[in-house]
C-alpha cells in the first residue's frame, strides 16, 4: 500500500504533468493557422482542463486524508 506521502507525490507529478501537456497544446493553437487543426488541439486542451481538475480533486483527497 502506498503512503499518503507517496500518493501525494504521484499526483502532484500528474497534475504537472497535465498542466505542462495543455500549455503545449495552447501554444500549438497559437502558432498554427489551420482552423480545423486548432478546433481539435481546442477540443483536447479542455479535456486536458478536466484532467487537471480532476488530478487537483485527487490531490486535495489525498492531502486531506
Amino acid at each position: 500500500m502506498y503512503s499518503k506521502e507517496a500518493l501525494s507525490d504521484v499526483f502532484q507529478r500528474i497534475l504537472k504533468f497535465e498542466q505542462d501537456v495543455e500549455s503545449i497544446y495552447e501554444e500549438c493553437i497559437e502558432n498554427i493557422d489551420d482552423n480545423n487543426i486548432i478546433n481539435i488541439l481546442q477540443e483536447i486542451c479542455n479535456e486536458e482542463e478536466v484532467h487537471i481538475e480532476l488530478a487537483k480533486e485527487l490531490f486535495k483527497i489525498i492531502d486531506e486524508y
